[in-house]
């Protein structure tokens, strides 16, 4: 018997104006970077590879990770990049005034009201998942997994049997910037998998 933990990190606060950032490949301050990677360093959590998602507001801190002393193996995956949110990805809120009712009908019901051109919720969920499940067959070590508040909580809806659709995922549930979310799987004659913790905060140094 085997037991693995995986560690879910959020990134950084972005740069920018308050807006939906998906795809949008915007940047964390490097400076805020280098502050989560001495936190990383200093804290008791041990990963021996590190996942990421290929937007550098995660990859940025997963290469300060690569070019340590450690040297932590990272590996690229492409499915726990954030939801998609169409035309209104990146795009300011105080740009966005006129179309602020059908915003709210997402924030709501984001599976019955999806954006214009977005990633629909359910697409989103399927994606996040193949991902996760491929991680979990194949993890070999203690991970660090680099991602999005989103992909967060579509993992947790996963692991918990919730709702993927329930909006409250969204509004009530917090997965804040730099937080770390502890999933435990014990690997015997199948693979066992615990939530230990939930957007815990990173103290950075």
């Amino acid at each position: 018997m085997q037991t693995f933990n995986i560690y879910l990190l959020r990134h950084g606060k972005v740069q920018g104006r308050p807006a939906l950032y998906g795809h949008t490949d915007v940047s964390v301050d490097a400076q805020l970077q280098q502050l989560i990677y001495a936190s990383l360093m200093a804290s008791d959590i041990d990963f021996g590879q590190v996942v990421t998602s290929p937007l550098k507001r995660c990859a940025d801190l997963a290469l300060l990770l690569e070019q340590s002393v450690e040297c932590y193996p990272v590996s690229i995956n492409n499915e726990f990049k954030e939801m998609n949110f169409g035309v209104y990805d990146g795009v300011a809120f105080d740009q966005l005034t006129e179309q602020w009712p059908l915003l709210e009908k997402f924030w709501h019901h984001p599976q019955q009201n999806p954006l214009p051109q977005a990633e629909p919720l359910d697409e989103f969920y399927q994606r996040v998942i193949q991902g996760w499940r491929s991680l979990v067959e194949f993890t070999q070590h203690d991970t660090l997994v680099i991602c999005h508040g989103g992909t967060i909580r579509m993992i947790l809806a996963h692991l918990l049997g919730l709702d993927w659709s329930n909006p409250a995922l969204f509004s009530v549930m917090q997965i804040a910037n730099q937080s770390l979310t502890h999933i435990k799987m014990t690997v015997s004659d199948q693979r066992y998998l615990q939530v230990c913790s939930i957007g815990s905060p990173l103290k950075l140094v």
